[in-house]
């Protein structure tokens, strides 16, 4: 007959398995909370935009018309063309900060900033300004 205590490590070595699968539960969801709350979001570059043109023969004026794509910033939206560049802000009245979006209409003609009448020839650029960089959105003609 045996006395004392029983030999047996089953016991022991499911308590060891559980205290693991808690440490490595812990761990992940940790780093996966700090990578939430602490990284941020990258920047994902210029903004995008399409545009479309009416162009009044009889007046010497172009409409642009924000048709799709991000929100603007008006004072970063350049209209280049005809040895002029102004903002949207400047040609619609607006502020610099004032978004610019989808549906928004302006007029280039020599009757507001952008100063010149247009030709259906001139050629008209849309660039964006952005971390200190030009990037070209789209053109007239095109």
């Amino acid at each position: 007959m045996t006395t004392g205590l029983a030999t047996d490590d089953r016991g022991l070595s499911e308590s060891a398995g559980v205290a693991i699968l808690v440490g490595i539960t812990v761990l992940v969801t940790a780093s996966v909370g700090l990578n939430v709350l602490v990284v941020t979001d990258e920047d994902t570059g210029p903004p995008s935009a399409n545009f479309t043109y009416d162009y009044v023969e009889q007046s010497s004026v172009l409409l642009v018309t924000h048709s799709q794509g991000d929100e603007l910033e008006a004072g970063k939206v350049h209209f280049v063309g005809a040895d002029r560049d102004v903002t949207w802000a400047a040609v619609a009245g607006t502020n610099n900060t004032t978004a610019v979006e989808r549906g928004d209409l302006v007029q280039l003609s020599e009757r507001n900033a952008f100063g010149t009448s247009v030709a259906s020839s001139t050629r008209i650029e849309i660039l964006y300004e952005y971390d200190g960089n030009r990037t070209k959105l789209d053109e007239w003609p095109t």
